[in-house]
């Protein structure tokens, strides 16, 4: 075999063995600089239970999901109803119908914050 192709087919497996060898960048906390999340403070927040038979737990509501139904995971992502495992905090949007369209899965933190705003904008708005 010529020497330089055994050389660049060397160099070439070297690289891949390299990369596969690499530790997999690890995933940002939050959806990334410019994505749009939904306001924090617009609510309502609820822990939401996994989807079962077109049905979720919103909290102490369960509510229709709709046929449009959007889940958006943590990092915004399109994410289907059945790979919910475990009830989350999540923010919602209901329809005209009284079904539940978009799903906002949050991190802790988010839920956190969310916490905070909503219960400070319903005690600026008592007042």
């Amino acid at each position: 075999m010529n020497p330089i192709v055994s050389a660049i087919i060397s160099s070439i497996i070297d690289s891949i063995l390299e990369s596969a060898m690499a530790p997999a960048p690890a995933l940002p906390p939050s959806a990334p600089p410019g994505v749009v999340r939904p306001a924090l403070d617009q609510g309502p927040l609820a822990m939401m239970t996994p989807p079962s038979n077109g049905y979720a737990q919103f909290g102490s509501e369960t509510l229709r999901l709709s046929a449009s139904l959007q889940i958006r995971d943590i990092h915004n992502r399109i994410v289907m109803p059945m790979s919910m495992q475990a009830p989350a905090p999540v923010l919602y949007k209901l329809d005209e119908y009284g079904s539940v369209q978009r799903v906002w899965v949050l991190s802790q933190e988010e839920a956190e914050v969310a916490d905070q705003l909503i219960k400070q904008k319903k005690s600026s708005s008592q007042k």
